[in-house]
């Protein structure tokens, strides 16, 4: 079947829904309505008014028809949730729950079951009924819950007695009548002993234990007769704390198989439950048929959707992530933290007093012994190794291992496996502490550095510790080992934090001069390893050594880390030059040395963004050279890199590919993870500005990423070669390998893992998800406000925006950023902006021709976007500056011709064809399409048709390119079988 029909809804999250739902019923290959519903278990009508009607469909039915065409759950109920909350939305049924997906589920087809028990376990507050609650509005399933209160005497089968009544008030006693009228005659006079409203109770002189039996009979008979009629479900809250009776009868229910699903939630942990409560759920467990839902805490992102569904979520970036580290995921200490608003910031280690007072109460009174562990474990905030606590607390081993079984069996502290101890939960390790005098807690902290200083430990974790304790000398100390040691981990996040912290306690004279600039240096070089180059700038412009007062060597490479900034920050090449010329002078004279290397390799860099091409070549040369003299393989590695790069930038791929290669033959083995991710960014960079295929990219990145998979890495350098893989596959139209290999690639809000999120924003296109990125794009403007990067950013929305075909808002997100980078030489790498723009014109006229005439509200565009390419310093269009120049030179003229309304069919096959020869078939099917329309417009219907044709077997996996081309009219449109099997139109 084609494309149905969407339906007619006002722009927000339910049309955004429905969008995705028919994207994803395109790439699934169109089935047809019956297969869509035998797959997904519902009716064919009901699969129509998911995709065609425009009331919101509950989410169970929106989830079964997602999994049944393959797509992701979890991306379609955030989009559900959202539309959900939409303004005017009316759904059928509606939850608001973070998480839990696969639990709830479970939940929900236990209560669409025949029978047997779920016991639904976890903590206090870890958000059980929440789950049960949620999973009931989502089942239309007549779920009946009872709930058990903790008094101080016991009052039998009061959520017995609930659930009932909530059975009876659903329809006036209608349903629960039909059903006493199939049960035997004692039922109703049983039943009334707990309702009255369903007449007389039975004589008082019955037996009291026939009554009993009677009674529980009667439940039974009763639910297995309003189950018989319609579906029900029966939930109990909070069994754990319920009288012995409801126990009794419920145990006698479920051993009846009534036909009724049965699920209680139960909480852990509580010292309050009787032996006797938690013997019965361990024999009930036993039991064939009874299943058991452990609940446990949420990740990160699930803390941000319970926070964004409470109303909590506010414009703090790190918010989500400090209450998630201090919560560990617990939804109840979330909410207690989310509610203390303000107050919970890092510097802050108080709790909501309804917090404190629960942790407190969890805590106890504790035995002397028990109270010295517990404040230790405390103090530690982490795992400890039962002999270091020993040897913290003072205790002997033995006394130490008697308190902390006792601990343990309280679910105060928990045991790993290596013999180490720590609190069961972050909070109570606060609560531990505070039970501590301010004084007390700093000699705790000087004892624990010093032990694990002796003992080998991680130098972070001594830091930190010699932090705490008020020692900033040793502090300063550790924090430089730590350094060092997160360094030779590959982890220049972590080494450039303790290096800046070095840098913070230098000013209280913690540290050395020598120590201080050594200490500077090192944070650039880790803040520009991790990408974050704003810190680098604030390093150069806040606290930059006095270079007069520095000898010769030092003063050059302070100076060439200022230059880094003028060009990687600031944009400004100019000034690049200007200070490496300055580090050199500081050089001359001295013996050869890596320090020249490094200047002389900036100094390129800059000359190259000047268009200065052939000074930049014999500054690499000149480097490599050095490199050569100093018979430094691991510097010539890099250095040839760089040089390769910027011969395979001028057109030569030939001889960059020796170059690579060149470097590669002068180490044995990897280079080590730095060096071997710069050689790769550069190596992938260069193939793909030839249009390399994208097996051969990834070859090129395969030994740092085999490298990363071995030892766990993730810094920026490696995130840019992920992004330069998954680049080269959507190029190549290949959008599902391209999707697969975005799972490795980091795309946290982070700054370091930007290159992560471009690349996932122009995925989004491709798929259809324009409106994610867009957002994702304007996000991006962290990454960098400079002309380039602005310019970089703009293609890209300007992109998603003309493919929710709003030309003008296209125009003008682009139009502005090209100007402002037109007189720079960089602007020769910049061919997309170009053709991007001439579309947005092309688009622009287009519309403006079906407007009635002397509507004239939007001005022409196209004198402006041809002064634009008039103005370019170096014309990227031009054939020879790129290996795209051909094929975006055609492209240019084609859009142009069509904001004239002059294109041919021709000019578009022509262009198509050289998008071809480049192995861009997405490119290659926009221009048949195109020429496929022009066809139509002058009567060309056999034309047409084989133009349409081919563009829809070329745009397989893009997803609004598709749209259009099926949606485009034509005389007898066949259905066109791919290589990989689908069906497209």
């Amino acid at each position: 079947m084609g494309a149905l029909p969407h339906p007619d809804l006002p722009p927000g999250a339910h049309q955004e829904l429905v969008r995705a739902l028919h994207d994803l019923h395109h790439r699934a290959g169109w089935p047809s309505l019956r297969s869509l519903a035998r797959d997904a278990g519902v009716s064919h009508t009901t699969v129509s008014k998911v995709l065609s009607s425009g009331v919101l469909p509950p989410w169970g039915t929106v989830e079964l028809l997602v999994e049944a065409m393959g797509g992701d759950r979890t991306d379609f109920h955030g989009l559900w949730l959202a539309a959900s909350s939409d303004d005017g939305a009316a759904p059928a049924a509606t939850t608001r729950i973070a998480g839990r997906l696969t639990e709830l589920a479970v939940v929900r087809d236990h209560l669409e079951g025949h029978g047997g028990l779920l016991v639904v376990t976890g903590e206090a507050g870890i958000g059980k009924s929440t789950l049960v609650d949620a999973a009931a509005t989502l089942t239309d399933t007549r779920v009946a819950v009872g709930r058990c209160l903790a008094l101080s005497t016991e009052v039998p089968l009061m959520p017995v007695v609930e659930l009932l009544r909530s059975v009876h008030e659903a329809d006036d006693g209608r349903w629960i009548d039909q059903a006493l009228t199939a049960c035997p005659a004692y039922a109703r006079e049983s039943l009334a002993r707990l309702l009255p409203e369903l007449g007389p109770a039975a004589a008082s002189a019955e037996d009291v234990d026939f009554a009993q039996q009677h009674l529980y009979a009667a439940v039974a008979a009763v639910l297995a007769r309003l189950a018989a009629s319609r579906p029900l479900a029966v939930v109990v809250e909070d069994l754990h704390v319920s009288d012995a009776t409801t126990l009794d009868l419920l145990e006698y229910v479920l051993s009846r198989d009534v036909g009724v699903p049965v699920t209680v939630t139960w909480r852990l942990h509580d010292r309050q439950v009787p032996r006797s409560r938690s013997d019965w759920l361990a024999r009930l467990q036993a039991l064939r048929g009874v299943r058991t839902l452990a609940l446990g805490p949420l990740t990160i992102e699930e803390t941000r959707d319970q926070l964004r569904l409470a109303g909590w979520l506010d414009d703090a970036p790190d918010r989500v992530l400090r209450i998630h580290e201090r919560s560990r995921g617990h939804p109840l200490f979330t909410a207690h933290l989310a509610i203390q608003g303000d107050a919970c910031q890092h510097d802050d280690p108080s709790l909501p007093p309804l917090l404190a007072d629960l942790l407190d109460r969890r805590l106890g009174d504790l035995a002397p012994d028990q109270d010295r562990v517990v404040t230790a474990l405390g103090v530690a905030d982490g795992p400890v190794d039962v002999a270091l606590l020993a040897a913290a607390t003072g205790l002997d081993d033995d006394a130490v291992l008697v308190a902390l079984r006792h601990l343990a069996a309280r679910h105060l502290v928990s045991v790993g496996d290596a013999e180490t101890v720590r609190m069961a939960h972050p909070l109570l390790a606060e609560a531990a502490r505070r039970r501590l005098l301010p004084v007390a807690v700093r000699g705790l902290h000087r004892r624990f550095a010093a032990l694990l200083g002796r003992g080998g430990a991680d130098p972070a974790v001594v830091a930190e510790h010699w932090r705490l304790s008020g020692d900033s000398i040793e502090e300063a100390r550790w924090r430089a080992a730590a350094a060092r040691h997160a360094r030779r981990r590959t982890d220049p996040r972590s080494e450039a934090d303790h290096w800046l912290r070095v840098l913070e306690l230098g000013r209280t004279d913690a540290l050395e001069p020598e120590g201080l600039v050594t200490a500077w240096l090192s944070a650039f070089d880790a803040l520009q390893l991790s990408g974050r180059l704003e810190a680098c700038a604030a390093l150069v412009e806040e606290t930059m050594p006095d270079v007069d007062a520095l000898p010769d060597e030092q003063a050059a490479k302070v100076i060439r880390r200022a230059a880094q900034v003028a060009w990687l920050v600031e944009d400004d090449p100019e000034t690049c030059v200007v200070l490496a010329d300055r580090a050199l002078a500081r050089l001359a004279g001295h013996p050869v040395g890596a320090g020249l290397v490094h200047v002389l390799d900036q100094r390129a860099n800059a000359l190259m963004d000047l268009a200065r091409h052939d000074e930049a070549t014999r500054d690499l040369e000149r480097a490599l050279d050095a490199c050569a003299e100093l018979d430094d393989d691991a510097l010539y590695f890099q250095t040839a890199a760089t040089l390769a790069w910027h011969v395979g930038h001028l057109g030569d791929l030939a001889a960059a590919l020796e170059l690579f290669h060149r470097a590669r033959s002068r180490v044995r083995g990897t280079a080590g993870p730095w060096r071997e991710a710069h050689l790769a960014m550069m190596h992938t960079d260069v193939l793909l500005q030839h249009h390399r295929p994208p097996d051969e990219v990834e070859g090129a990145a395969e030994r740092i990423l085999e490298l990363a998979r071995e030892w766990q890495l993730d810094f920026h350098l490696l995130t840019l070669v992920k992004a330069n893989v998954v680049e080269a596959y959507l190029d190549a139209g290949r959008t599902s390998t391209a999707a697969a290999r975005l799972l490795d690639v980091p795309r946290s809000h982070s700054y370091d893992d930007w290159p992560g999120q471009w690349i996932s924003a122009r995925l989004d296109i491709v798929e259809g998800r324009t409106g994610d990125a867009i957002r994702a794009m304007q996000s991006l403007e962290k990454a960098g406000r400079s002309p380039r990067n602005t310019l970089s950013r703009a293609v890209w929305e300007a992109t998603a925006l003309l493919w929710q075909d709003e030309p003008e808002q296209a125009w003008t997100v682009l139009r502005d950023p090209l100007e402002a980078f037109v007189d720079s030489p960089g602007i020769a790498d910049h061919w997309h902006a170009y053709v991007v723009l001439a579309r947005a014109a092309a688009d622009v006229r287009a519309a403006a021709r079906a407007r009635p005439q002397g509507d004239g509200t939007v001005p022409d565009p196209l004198e402006d976007l041809e002064d634009l390419r008039r103005r370019a310093r170096i014309d990227p269009l031009a054939s020879h500056r790129s290996s795209a120049g051909v094929a975006a030179g055609l492209t240019w003229e084609a859009e142009v011709a069509r904001a004239r309304g002059e294109d041919t069919v021709d000019q578009w096959s022509r262009t198509a064809v050289a998008w071809g020869h480049l192995g861009r078939p997405h490119a290659a099917a926009y221009c048949r399409w195109r020429g496929a329309q022009v066809a139509l417009r002058e009567g060309r219907g056999a034309v047409a048709e084989r133009l349409l044709r081919r563009a829809s077997a070329d745009a397989r996996e893009h997803v609004p390119l598709s749209r259009v081309i099926a949606e485009t009219p034509s005389v007898g449109r066949q259905r066109v079988v791919g290589r990989s099997g689908r069906t497209d139109t």
